[in-house]
């Protein structure tokens, strides 16, 4: 028998589900934004690893916390009663000139359809607004209907259809006015 060597990590594999008994009736107006702790980078990478299109693509909480890395001084996190449910990442400069980019929007999967998207999305909108931006783009997988429709519903326009350099896949270029 082998053993194999585990170097020690964030030992987070799983987002603990919240329990709906205690969340607000209405969650939109109870979720508060902060910049990421280092706890609370943990439980986002959690958060993005097992969800699409991560999850899919084989992505391990190790990746995405490189990743989030990378993006925390554009990471806003969400949350409700102290729990992260949700996260959002605004860069001042993307794939359209001039418009600010949000390059990921995750939710908990239990909360989503609560309006607790919306309100990450409006802080998104607040975070490009106080860039100076006037507009804001992301790209999404065609594919991802509820994605779409969450767009189209929020203002989002498609402005063209791009091939993903990481996928080689097609996404939508979105983009709104601010």
């Amino acid at each position: 028998m082998t053993m194999k060597r585990v170097e020690p990590g964030v030992e987070v594999g799983t987002m603990p589900v919240p329990d709906m008994t205690t969340m607000p009736n209405d969650l939109a107006l109870a979720v508060k934004f902060n910049a990421p702790t280092d706890e609370d980078m943990a439980s986002v990478a959690a958060l993005r690893a097992n969800s699409e299109p991560w999850l899919s693509r084989g992505e391990t909480l190790e990746d995405s916390l490189k990743a989030l890395t990378g993006l925390r001084p554009f990471v806003q996190v969400a949350k409700v009663h102290n729990q992260v449910v949700g996260y959002v990442t605004v860069e001042r400069d993307g794939p359209v000139p001039g418009a600010a980019y949000m390059r990921n929007i995750v939710i908990k999967p239990e909360l989503r359809r609560k309006g607790v998207g919306l309100a990450v999305l409006n802080q998104a909108l607040q975070v490009a607004r106080d860039m100076y931006r006037k507009t804001i783009a992301l790209r999404v997988d065609p594919a991802n209907a509820p994605a779409v429709s969450f767009y189209r519903n929020a203002g989002f326009t498609t402005v063209a259809t791009v091939v993903s350099k990481k996928s080689g896949k097609l996404r939508l270029l979105m983009s709104r006015e601010l």
